[in-house]
């Protein structure tokens, strides 16, 4: 008890005592090197609403001093600790990043041996940008294991602060597993998410309306899977999937998933209607639908149906994009954005910046559903010139669930670089030019929550701010009088659609009767 009143209150007395405190300062031998902490906080552009960032000395030494200045004038302060775990006070730290706003901040390491010498190693650098970052990440936190869905819930994290807090638990919802959360132009009260067992299907919450889909009909694969919210119209794309998973024995992955069909339709919350096209509900594979910014593309991935004879390294999606007329609902033709052919890798998860200039996908050596894949990687393609780039903030681990912030000068995305099993939230600055800079983790106030905690932070993304529905809400919802959605078939070609009957298991041939007439 005493030891930790010790190390949160002695910082603040060094603040106050600053001016006739550092002695110790002019007495500190040079070090020709910066020193080693982790996480590794150095080199980076950080926002400037940005929670402190807390971390872990991996020097040796008895006590530490670490001396925070900055650019602009002489306000500083000092951190003292007597353990190699370092928190910095958020109101001191808040000011130095006001103070120092489009200016380098500077972080000073000193350690005192046994023998009462002290040391000073190079400062590290830290360039403070006033393009903020959104003020909250949803995530949903979910074991490393494919099956244990006992502790699963969609979370919120204040990245200005610490603060996190629980928006549903699958405790509540009978174990089920709680998936797909997504946000209308990062509104926290435009929000949908899925639950897949029974009570299963989707909720989607407004500041007007509930609404708890059944979403099967006669003329889609299955429910509603992989969703994106037009961000200017009340319209939901989603995938239709009929899914399937190879598992591995041995190797640096779990398993492997594959489509035998998929399809994308468009969901209207104010008719209750599905619709969509013969261009993106073929034969072909289409998944993974992304909007524009301004609702006129829906970019998606296309695999060739032949893929269903190769073997899984073999599988390899095309990046594609189709109009859209938020008017009339009437899709144009479909278009190559980025062919495998060309590219030589799989492509998924296509996500468009706010400001409409890039898209951010991942590459692989094959498949959609890459988050367990090692040899995943992010790619920004720039939509006005059309050429894309490898940004160095890819890792030898898998990078996924990437998302841009509203300003569209921040992405969060999924990594498992520090162990390859547990994913957690990095972010990385996107200037104007598309330069992407170092990323970073997600600060935590215990500079040891990275190696404790042993869940997934899994699918990330920008909130504007707090969702405002408690658990009780939610999980009532879940629990209410299910609406069973509408397929509009006025102004669709049907036989060309995936008309497959409902069933636990599809076989090859039930999918090849499904197209026959297309």
């Amino acid at each position: 008890m005493f030891r930790k009143f010790h190390l949160i209150i002695f910082p603040f007395l060094l603040t106050a005592l600053f001016s006739c405190s550092d002695s110790f300062v002019k007495k500190a031998k040079p070090v020709d090197k910066s020193p080693v902490i982790f996480p590794d906080y150095t080199n980076l552009v950080i926002p400037v609403n940005i929670a402190p960032l807390n971390f872990i000395i991996k020097e040796e030494g008895t006590t530490f001093k670490i001396k925070f200045a900055g650019q602009a004038d002489n306000y500083g302060f000092i951190v003292s600790s007597r353990s190699p775990e370092i928190r910095i006070p958020i109101k001191k730290w808040k000011k130095l990043l006001k103070r120092n706003s489009n200016k380098d901040i500077y972080i000073t390491v000193y350690d005192r041996s046994k023998d009462g010498e002290w040391s000073a190693y190079k400062r590290i650098t830290d360039f403070v940008t006033t393009d903020k970052i959104d003020p909250y990440i949803v995530y949903r936190r979910i074991n490393t294991a494919l099956k244990y869905w006992n502790d699963m819930s969609i979370m919120q994290r204040n990245v200005e602060n610490y603060d996190e807090s629980t928006i549903i638990s699958n405790k509540n919802t009978d174990n089920n597993c709680i998936h797909c959360h997504t946000f209308q132009n990062r509104n926290p009260e435009q929000m949908l998410l899925h639950l897949r067992k029974a009570p299963g299907g989707t909720l989607i919450k407004t500041k007007d309306k509930t609404l708890w889909l059944n979403a099967k009909t006669n003329y889609t694969l299955s429910a509603f899977v992989y969703p994106d919210w037009d961000p200017k119209a009340d319209l939901i794309a989603f995938s239709t999937n009929k899914i399937y998973q190879n598992f591995y024995g041995s190797g640096n992955r779990h398993n492997f998933v594959r489509d035998k069909a998929s399809d994308i339709v468009i969901y209207d919350l104010n008719t209750n209607k599905i619709f969509t096209s013969p261009e993106i509900a073929s034969k072909d594979l289409e998944n993974m639908p992304a909007w524009a910014p301004d609702g006129k593309y829906l970019y998606y991935i296309s695999c060739d149906y032949k893929y269903k004879d190769v073997p899984n390294d073999s599988v390899k999606y095309d990046l594609k994009r189709i109009s859209f007329d938020e008017k009339t609902h009437k899709f144009g033709k479909a278009e190559m954005v980025l062919s495998s052919k060309e590219t030589g890798m799989s492509m998924t998860f296509p996500e468009v910046s706010p400001d409409g200039r890039y898209l951010m996908f991942c590459g692989a050596t094959a498949g959609y559903f890459t988050i367990g894949n090692p040899t995943t990687d992010l790619y920004l393609l720039d939509l006005k010139t059309g050429n894309y780039t490898k940004p160095d903030i890819n890792s030898d681990q898998t990078e996924s669930w990437h998302f841009w912030s509203s300003n569209s000068r921040w992405v969060v995305f999924a990594s498992k670089r520090y162990d390859g099993l547990i994913s957690l939230p990095w972010f990385s600055y996107i200037d104007s030019m598309g330069s992407a800079h170092k990323p970073f983790v997600l600060p935590f106030e215990d500079p040891k929550g990275f190696t404790t905690r042993l869940l997934n932070f899994n699918r990330p993304v920008f909130v504007t701010g707090r969702v405002p529905y408690t658990q009780d809400e939610l999980v009532k919802d879940v629990y209410g009088k299910t609406t069973d959605v509408i397929f509009d078939t006025v102004n669709v070609d049907v036989s060309a659609l995936n008309v497959v009957k409902e069933s636990k298991k599809v076989q090859d041939a039930d999918v090849d009767n499904a197209y026959k007439k297309n």
